[in-house]
């Protein structure tokens, strides 16, 4: 082999090494932190196709449910801001931020401001206002209607893939899978006559409950009851009539506190005084972050459930924080 052969093979051992020594240690730093560097394509809540060159850096979060799903992938580093609501009523996660509008009014000039990579919203809201944000160069994702709580396990999915940190947000769905089919097996072979007739309020003033393409449905029946609402074939939030409540008379009511701040809301109630479940004393009040927001929350949810609609399988209704 000539001298100048052996020289350019040298160098290019050289440039082997130093891409070694320099190179992988930043993929293998990355691949430690559970990050993923390549190209993320996704659909949204509004049918959007959002196409991003990497994981995210810098996040403003104006749905309260996903910024308890970026906590739980222990990645609120990169959240710069969050919503209003959330801030006014205190919420922990959110201590020090300022607030960028909620859902309905974000504020644009803020988050122009603050130029994250990504605003994550609910669905619906002004969509001229989001058109600015996205001619800012910022990625607008809205999120997935909840229909039930296989819709939950699609936006934990897709936040974790925004994030780049697809493995903790596969894991967090194994738990919250595991910990669903622990409860819905212990009463999926009830039949009819096993399973109380519950009533969810949404709202006391107008009466509002949850219809059968609701996760609040989904709740009640993989907690072994069946929603009142769903059998008179009603989706969505609907309002519902105090005669036809009267009529139903459901064994079991289950209120947010937001509707109900205790029981005695409802059981003091003349309305409500023939109701199965207030001459019974099943009424049950629930704190209203695990029940409104769907994410991995929903667990505390389902769990109090099943402690309200089946005390003899569960065991005896406590609150879950």
């Amino acid at each position: 082999m000539s001298k100048k052969i052996m020289l350019v093979v040298v160098v290019i051992m050289i440039f082997a090494l130093l891409a070694v020594l320099f190179v992988l240690p930043g993929c293998k730093e990355r691949a430690v932190a559970g990050l993923s560097e390549s190209a993320i394509k996704l659909v949204d809540g509004e049918e959007n196709t959002l196409e991003l060159a990497g994981p995210v850096k810098k996040v403003v979060v104006l749905a309260p449910s996903v910024l308890e799903i970026i906590d739980a992938l222990g990645a609120m580093e990169v959240v710069v801001e969050v919503d209003n609501y959330s801030i006014t009523m205190n919420d922990p996660l959110v201590e020090g931020f300022e607030g960028a509008g909620d859902s309905y009014g974000p504020n644009v000039e803020r988050i122009a401001e603050l130029d994250p990579d990504i605003l994550i919203t609910v669905s619906g809201g002004p969509e001229d206002d989001y058109q600015k944000i996205r001619e800012l160069g910022i990625e607008v994702y809205r999120t997935i209607s909840i229909k039930g709580i296989e819709g939950i396990y699609d936006e934990i999915a897709n936040v974790s893939k925004i994030l780049g940190l697809e493995e903790r947000g596969e894991k967090i769905n194994g738990e919250l899978k595991k910990g669903i089919d622990e409860i819905y097996s212990k009463v999926k072979d009830l039949n009819d006559d096993q399973r109380p007739r519950v009533f969810y309020v949404v709202w006391d003033d107008p009466l509002m409950s949850a219809g059968a393409d609701t996760f609040i449905n989904d709740l009640i029946e993989k907690s072994g009851g069946m929603n009142i609402v769903a059998e008179d074939n009603l989706t969505g939030w609907p309002e519902y009539s105090l005669e036809k409540l009267i009529e139903k008379n459901p064994d079991i009511i289950i209120a947010p506190m937001m509707a109900a701040v205790d029981s005695s809301v409802i059981t003091g109630d003349k309305r409500f005084s023939s109701i199965n479940a207030v001459v019974s004393n099943r009424v049950y009040v629930v704190p209203d972050n695990p029940v409104s927001r769907p994410n991995q929350n929903v667990i505390k949810a389902l769990q109090m459930f099943a402690k309200a609609i089946h005390p003899e399988i569960f065991g005896e209704f406590e609150i879950i924080e």
